[in-house]
């Protein structure tokens, strides 16, 4: 699997910042109309409206949410595999960094296939 190119670089971490504004209006632009979304050990979840209202259900938990990429590889079609050390940060003024592996699918500029492998364990109590 090949390093990927800078514009999918790009594109995630403009996506990341998107999600980081908690600017789910613009959010929804990223996602096809019937993207589907694993995350974590969750059920999948399909439709651009629920993996929205999962999202800023998480936001709604959070002062704020990083995600630096820390490596990030594509396929020719459209997958793109990364890694991603996820800043959490609480009301509370706790924190933690998780480091996550996700498989994303990129079709004409949009996600429509996103799998989160990570070990929220962390986290588990505020995302309850």
């Amino acid at each position: 699997m090949a390093r990927a190119a800078q514009p999918t670089i790009d594109f995630l971490r403009e996506y990341f910042a998107v999600m980081e504004a908690k600017d789910y209006d613009r959010l929804g632009d990223y996602f096809a109309d019937d993207i589907a979304l694993t995350f974590a050990n969750a059920p999948t979840v399909i439709g651009k409206d629920v993996v929205l209202a999962q999202m800023a259900a998480i936001g709604a938990k959070v002062d704020s949410l990083a995600h630096p990429l820390v490596n990030v590889w594509q396929e020719e079609d459209g997958v793109v595999v990364f890694e991603v050390d996820s800043v959490w940060r609480f009301p509370d003024g706790a924190s933690a960094t998780i480091r996550a592996c996700s498989v994303f699918t990129i079709v004409d500029g949009r996600f429509t296939d996103q799998r989160i492998y990570v070990d929220n364990s962390p986290i588990e109590a505020y995302l309850a």
